[in-house]
């Protein structure tokens, strides 16, 4: 019997051995392109820049699961003020948890993991892939001839290099067949009989290892035998047993132990009973069975845990599985015995919005109750049933990611304006001369200044105007106006992945609104209520972004601007226009969309004057009045949405 301090001292000497004879494979080649050389200069040129960068020494705490590398970095990045450029062949995903470490040890262990290379030029970080050669074939052997134990490790060695190398250490004749020479093998035993030793690397790589009447110990591949039904029998010998379960066709089940928790299993045209007895032999399992079954299986797995094989096994029955304490209790699944409980804590996803995800089929034999004070789920039924149920959920609770959109809002608009002609007119009051007439003239003639024009020209004898009343006046308008407005906000929103992000920049007006009310019959009395109602013109933004495995963020866009219009009495609300559009747009992280296209232009001439008289030309500038106005706005949105976390 082998004893725990014989195995743990063959497996030192073992590994001992092993390193002093990798250290010649291994060692590096010393220069600027060897790659492990590489990895040891990043390390160093990331130290060097923790005293001039000081974001290389923020605080990290982040937990990350499946996440892509590339988006892992640039949230490290942007936290730490880092400028970063990434090479598009770090396509690697990260699973980790980093609590209190600063982000150059982050770098670092990054570095080494997936072999990055950092290099910083101007304070920016560029990250490249380094390709590093693949390991040189292992092949290790160590054979103990007093007590027939051998101990190999072989990765990536051709079949026959390996048995060269067992042959020449063992002295025993080991050879492969012509076909399998060629082929890679994997294996590692640790001091096992020589014979057993070669079966079992043989068995691991799909090949049968079998003594022939000269002493001589032949690998070659494994045969592959056809029944009538096109079936493949993989296993053969002393481990196969033809059951004869139905009259006239063999029943064969083949269960072979390759490890503390590793099994394959063969079987054809098997009763599941059977099936479930061979493995529990074999493997030394404690076992119940409450419900035997006859129904007949074929089925074919290699090397598998326990867990999963009585799952295989059991799949398509009625029957279901409940390890407890090493017992295994199987039956039908409305069995007491077999049924577990189980809560299921949520750590990033609320408990409402994972309970109604669940599938209906993974909840067929099991009940399910929603803790929303703890945001737990807790399930109970059939084991397997509820790990299925628990699996699920696990893998959908995950990491939100939260999505920053910066926008650049941008209105600008402009105006021209032309005013001119002659008014003239009484009224009951006479009225002072005043106005302007630099830069523009915009005046206004009272009727003594009218006279006194008018003597001037009687002055000259050649012809008597008369005079005007004193409630006359005239004016004189001639007057251009242009103007430019542009209105510029930059707002940052924030908002969960799949989740709407909103915008609102507005302004209110009130309108008075009157109603009256009767009370009473016989004497009716009447009440006035007056109530300032609110109306309101707005800039409203609402966007909705979803995020994409490539790097890439889908956003729904929509865009709705109304402004007021003048209004038709001192009391009427306001009137309104309004611009609106939806766009649905694809943007790649970090970089900055144009939305345009809400452009709005006015045109309008007005003018009133003498009859005839105001369309002569020349004359019509003394008998008529006009203006012309031409505006002119356009709204721009520019839009950057990037993913924070």
């Amino acid at each position: 019997m082998i004893t725990v301090h014989k195995i743990i001292s063959s497996y030192l000497t073992f590994t001992l051995s092993l390193t002093v004879w990798l250290i010649p494979v291994f060692l590096p080649a010393q220069g600027s392109d060897d790659p492990y050389v590489r990895l040891d200069s990043v390390e160093k040129t990331i130290r060097s820049l923790e005293a001039t960068i000081p974001g290389l020494n923020n605080e990290v705490n982040i937990s990350v699961t499946d996440v892509p590398l590339n988006e892992f970095l640039r949230a490290i990045a942007n936290n730490a003020g880092l400028n970063m450029d990434i090479d598009p062949s770090v396509n690697h995903t990260v699973s980790n948890n980093f609590s209190r470490v600063r982000v150059s040890d982050v770098l670092i262990f990054l570095s080494r993991q997936f072999s990055l290379d950092f290099t910083e030029i101007n304070n920016i970080f560029i990250v490249r892939q380094i390709n590093i050669e693949a390991p040189r074939p292992l092949c290790f052997v160590e054979y103990n001839d007093s007590t027939n134990r051998l101990t190999i490790e072989v990765q990536g060695e051709t079949l026959s290099a390996f048995l060269r190398a067992v042959t020449i250490e063992t002295g025993k004749n080991i050879i492969p067949s012509y076909d399998a020479a060629p082929e890679p093998v994997k294996a590692f035993i640790l001091s096992m009989p020589l014979e057993d030793a070669i079966d079992k690397m043989a068995y691991a790589n799909n090949l049968t290892a079998s003594p022939t009447p000269d002493g001589f110990i032949l690998v070659e591949k494994k045969p592959v035998v056809k029944t009538e039904m096109q079936a493949v029998r993989p296993i053969s010998g002393a481990d196969q047993r033809y059951l004869g379960d139905s009259p006239g066709v063999n029943s064969v089940v083949s269960v072979r132990l390759l490890g503390p928790d590793s099994v394959s299993v063969f079987a054809e045209n098997a009763s599941l009973t059977n099936v479930l007895k061979e493995i529990a032999e074999k493997c030394g399992i404690s076992y119940i069975l409450t419900s035997p079954n006859d129904k007949k299986i074929n089925i074919q797995i290699a090397g598998t845990g326990f867990d999963n094989v009585f799952t295989s096994v059991l799949a398509g029955s009625e029957l279901v599985f409940r390890k407890t304490n090493d017992m295994y209790f199987i039956g039908k699944t409305d069995s007491p015995d077999l049924m577990t409980q189980k809560i299921v804590p949520l750590r990033y996803r609320s408990v409402d919005s994972i309970a109604y995800a669940i599938p209906e089929d993974l909840l067929n034999n099991v009940e399910m109750r929603v803790f929303t004070e703890l945001n737990s789920v807790f399930l109970s039924g059939p084991q397997t049933g509820v790990e299925a149920a628990a699996d699920f959920i696990r893998q959908v609770d995950r990491i939100v990611p939260v999505i920053s959109i910066e926008l650049l809002i941008i209105d600008y608009s402009t105006s021209y304006t032309i005013s001119t002609g002659i008014e003239a007119g009484l009224t009951d009051q006479p009225v002072a001369t005043g106005g302007t007439v630099f830069p523009g003239i915009n005046m206004t003639l009272s009727s003594q200044s009218v006279n006194n024009l008018i003597n001037r020209f009687n002055g000259f004898g050649w012809a008597k105007i008369g005079q005007v009343t004193p409630e006359f006046y005239a004016s004189l308008k001639l007057l251009e106006n242009q103007g430019i407005l542009k209105i510029r906000s930059t707002p940052i929103l924030s908002t969960l992945n799949g989740h709407k992000a909103e915008l609102s920049i507005g302004n209110t007006e009130y309108y008075l609104e009157e109603s009256v009310n009767i009370i009473g019959t016989q004497n009716p009395q009447t009440a006035t209520t007056q109530t300032y109602k609110p109306i309101t013109a707005e800039l409203a933004v609402i966007i909705t972004p979803q995020v994409s495995g490539d790097d890439q963020i889908t956003l729904e866009v929509e865009v709705t601007q109304s402004d007021f219009t003048e209004r038709i009495s001192t009391t009427a609300p306001p009137g309104q226009t309004s611009r609106t559009f939806r766009s649905l747009i694809r943007v790649k992280n970090g970089e900055m969309i144009l939305l345009g296209g809400l452009e709005e232009k006015r045109d309008s001439k007005t003018g009133h004057g003498t009859p005839f008289l105001s369309r002569i030309p020349v004359l019509k500038w003394f008998f008529s009045s006009r203006e012309e106005t031409n505006s002119n706005s356009k709204l721009n949105i520019f839009i950057k949405p990037t993913i924070i976390s």
